[in-house]
């Protein structure tokens, strides 16, 4: 996570639940489809049918690309959470997939949440190396 990530969860008060703990028990699981080697959320990929995997430089953009769910961000700890348990949620959902390795990107900035997620692939980076570069975010990669 970058500084501002680091700062607004020790802010609200708010520790990251570890890799073991069960998926949060208030948030559906997110549905997820394979796609053409890639692994969707089922809701996003019906409203995107029209992108194609050709349209970007590569799977993994295509993937954030379609990949991308908007929360609200008031300010508040209960909108932190909302954000972070459905981040989780997914990540539990994920973890089904066996032999792949996927990467969330989860990035507040002014009044928005967005949780985000490609498939591990090498050569292939959606987010720069350096997270501080992104000065006006707080990102937190699981």
């Amino acid at each position: 996570m970058n500084k501002q990530m680091s700062a607004l969860l020790q802010q609200m008060n708010v520790q990251l639940p570890s890799t073991e703990d069960v998926p949060p028990k208030n948030v559906d699981p997110p549905i997820l489809v394979d796609v053409d080697r890639s692994v969707l959320l089922k809701h996003e990929y019906e409203r995107s049918r029209h992108i194609k995997v050709t349209d970007f430089p590569d799977r993994t953009g295509f993937e954030c690309f379609v990949n991308h769910i908007h929360f609200p961000f008031t300010g508040t700890r209960e909108s932190l959470i909302s954000c972070l348990n459905y981040a989780f949620a997914l990540r539990h959902s994920l973890a089904n997939k066996e032999g792949r390795s996927f990467q969330e990107i989860i990035s507040i900035a002014e009044a928005e949440c967005t949780v985000r997620f490609h498939q591990l692939r090498p050569g292939e980076n959606w987010i720069a190396e350096d997270l501080e570069r992104y000065g006006s975010e707080a990102i937190l990669l699981l």
